[in-house]
């Protein structure tokens, strides 16, 4: 198994200058800095379509309305990270832990399938959906 633990997290995100990443949620403070540092401006609003979005929600229950949502504001090739707790930690929105495998469903229901995930941080993991290439407007 290849060892990851040494790249930046904004490699692992898929980051890169002059991309237009949006944050949706409570993010780590520490990660956004880091990540407009990478990308070399401001981050995007609604009224852009995201190559890259951050999504850090709140509740379970949220999740597949909002990525239902974030799925229309995407570039056709685009990904949502859905960052979350690690096992016995707290995410910066303040959700408590959430296996994983619960995300799958909860993205499919929404139009989107999972292709990786990424530790964030020693207490967020990430798992980024995007839509399949059969259902992308290119």
């Amino acid at each position: 198994m290849t060892d990851y633990s040494h790249r930046d997290v904004t490699d692992k995100l898929g980051l890169k200058p002059g991309q237009a990443v949006r944050v949706v949620g409570k993010g780590d403070k520490a990660l956004l800095a880091r990540a407009r540092e990478k990308i070399g401006r401001k981050l995007a609003n609604e009224a852009t379509p995201a190559e890259v979005i951050l999504y850090w929600p709140k509740t379970i229950e949220e999740i597949t309305p909002t990525l239902s949502k974030l799925r229309a504001e995407i570039a056709p090739n685009g990904g949502i990270w859905v960052i979350t707790a690690k096992r016995n930690k707290q995410s910066a929105s303040g959700m408590p832990y959430l296996n994983q495998d619960a995300l799958i469903p909860l993205g499919l229901a929404a139009g989107l399938v999972d292709n990786k995930t990424c530790s964030i941080s020693e207490s967020e993991s990430g798992m980024r959906f995007v839509i399949r290439r059969k259902d992308r407007k290119e």
